[in-house]
């Protein structure tokens, strides 16, 4: 995942001397960590006994490039792809996440002294934002933000609503198919804008078509599709402060997935709001905050809508020494607080909120290479199944716009060591 927001990308991209003539540029990350992971403390069925893997980290190649057109004008665009390390195909029981062409942010556009406009597969501002304040590099491996941010397990709603588990994914919207979880930080098929930046401000907007509209009725309870959603920001970096604010509204994403799917009645609507800060204490000492906030209903058939709230914290410090680096990382995501369900699926439902805490270790051999030792660790409550972010979850079949689900009250867990560079 990319570190910097997409404005400050695009800004960098269509400087200089990317003016001068149409060109392309190559550039990417390999990283790869041998890992110890595990799953213990499972408060129904089992957790997953330590093994050692090979994890990826997000690698990618990229191919990016500029031609100016004259009155101020420049085209721009960018095709990013997904690397798997590990094998042509990456078909593990741990990842899925194949080798492939424009999995990663890919878009044309024009940029002049109006801003900047984007089309094609790209991240949510949400996903940009908290890549912005993710202390991690890259934003990657088992200390990511995503393990916490941007995520609301809603697994155990549906369960006590319906008796049917694992019946809630999102592939309408950002391909993703997160396992009983409502995810807001993904790709999509969008096209965005971005303002000028003036004394450190900026601005953005993005749209996501509703392309997956259903023309009739998707499932039993003929209810049709419309998924889409929008999504803004506002954004300040002026030398060691950095603030943004996003937010994100997505309607439809769970209704009519399937001709059998009983259990969505078409009242699915999704808001969440981020808020990031950091502040530059030193040249070596940095400290990051999120605070990620996510409001939504979910119309469950014969009982009722479900309206759940769910607050999540990041706080991380990273302190250079010379060629090293040390940085320690705290999430939080409370329990979701759910209303509207009727009282017997309220009494079974609670107590899944999750804690993570992650140390990092690295020594800086280059500007290029980094050699890194690494340990994570997510607290799960009673009924939470939180599980690492992105292609690597310690629970089988996760997929890269993903993760797996581990069983409820089960830690995960990772140790491990790993090389990156960046060219």
């Amino acid at each position: 995942m990319q570190k910097k927001f997409i404005a400050l990308a695009v800004a960098g991209l269509v400087s200089g001397a990317a003016f001068a003539q149409s060109n392309v540029q190559i550039y990417g990350v390999a990283d790869a960590s041998f890992e110890s992971v595990s799953a213990s403390g499972a408060s129904s069925g089992t957790g997953y006994a330590s093994r050692n893997r090979i994890a990826t980290n997000s690698s990618l190649i990229g191919f990016k490039g500029a031609e100016a057109l004259g009155n101020g004008l420049t085209t721009i665009w960018q095709i990013e792809n997904q690397v798997a390390l590990d094998g042509p195909s990456a078909t593990t029981n741990t990842q899925t996440m194949a080798n492939g062409w424009n999995t990663r942010d890919t878009y044309v556009g024009l940029t002049g002294g109006f801003g900047t406009v984007l089309a094609g597969y790209i991240s949510t501002l949400q996903r940009s934002t908290a890549a912005k304040f993710d202390l991690m590099p890259g934003a990657t491996g088992s200390g990511s933000s995503l393990n916490m941010i941007g995520r609301v397990n809603v697994g155990g709603v549906y369960a006590a609503a319906t008796g049917v588990a694992n019946n809630f994914n999102t592939t309408s919207v950002g391909g993703q198919d997160l396992s009983n979880n409502i995810g807001t930080i993904f790709r999509s098929q969008a096209v965005a804008y971005i303002t000028p930046t003036f004394s450190g401000f900026n601005a953005a907007v993005a749209y996501v078509p509703n392309e997956n509209r259903d023309n009739t009725a998707a499932n039993a309870n003929s209810v049709s599709r419309n998924p889409s959603g929008w999504n803004v920001s506002g954004n300040y970096d002026n030398g060691p402060l950095a603030v943004s604010l996003a937010y994100l509204r997505l309607n439809d994403i769970g209704s009519g997935q399937a001709a059998a799917n009983t259990t969505f009645n078409g009242a699915e609507k999704h808001n969440a709001w981020l808020l990031g800060a950091s502040y530059a204490i030193t040249p070596d000492t940095k400290v990051s905050f999120m605070y990620d906030r996510y409001d939504g209903s979910l119309g469950l058939t014969g009982s009722g809508e479900a309206s759940i709230k769910r607050n999540g914290y990041y706080l991380g410090i990273k302190q250079g020494f010379g060629a090293s680096d040390v940085t320690l990382v705290y999430m939080k995501n409370g329990d979701n607080s759910v209303s509207g369900l009727n009282a017997a699926a309220g009494k079974a439902f609670g107590d899944d909120g999750a804690q993570a805490v992650s140390l990092r270790y690295a020594y800086n051999a280059s500007k290029r290479t980094q050699f890194y030792a690494i340990y994570t660790e997510i607290l799960n409550k009673t009924n939470g199944n939180y599980d690492f972010s992105g292609i690597d979850p310690v629970a089988p079949g996760g997929t890269g716009g993903g993760n797996g689900v581990v069983n409820a009250g089960a830690d995960p867990r990772v140790i491990g060591v790993g090389i990156r560079h960046s060219f």
